[in-house]
């Protein structure tokens, strides 16, 4: 089991957050319904977050939590299945066919190169 060290932890949330806002702290703050003084504590990895403000946060970015606790996910094989099933979550039924058809070219590619 992987043993976690509240700093690194702190710091790894709040890049997490910074990742994936695309507005300014003070929208996301708003939009998350939290300060923009408690935003910016926890991206700068000052501040633990509780689980009630990563969710808020989370549902203001429209990522789940798993994105923001990548680092400390044990099953990183669920993680990234779940990732990529959202990524195409919102892409029409047309481009999914042709990201399938490109998966299943690369995977044929790389069982020969093995």
């Amino acid at each position: 089991m992987q043993t976690i060290c509240e700093s690194e932890f702190k710091k790894s949330v709040g890049n997490h957050i910074k990742k994936y806002r695309k507005q300014t702290q003070e929208n996301l703050a708003e939009n998350a319904q939290i300060s923009p003084d408690t935003l910016s504590l926890i991206e700068r990895g000052e501040n633990i977050v509780s689980s009630l403000t990563l969710i808020k946060i989370c549902n203001a970015l429209n990522i789940t939590p798993n994105h923001i606790l990548e680092d400390f996910i044990a099953n990183k094989n669920d993680s990234i299945t779940y990732n990529i099933l959202n990524e195409l979550s919102d892409l029409t039924i047309e481009d999914k066919s042709i990201i399938l058809n490109i998966i299943i070219s690369i995977k044929k590619l790389l069982s020969n190169s093995n």
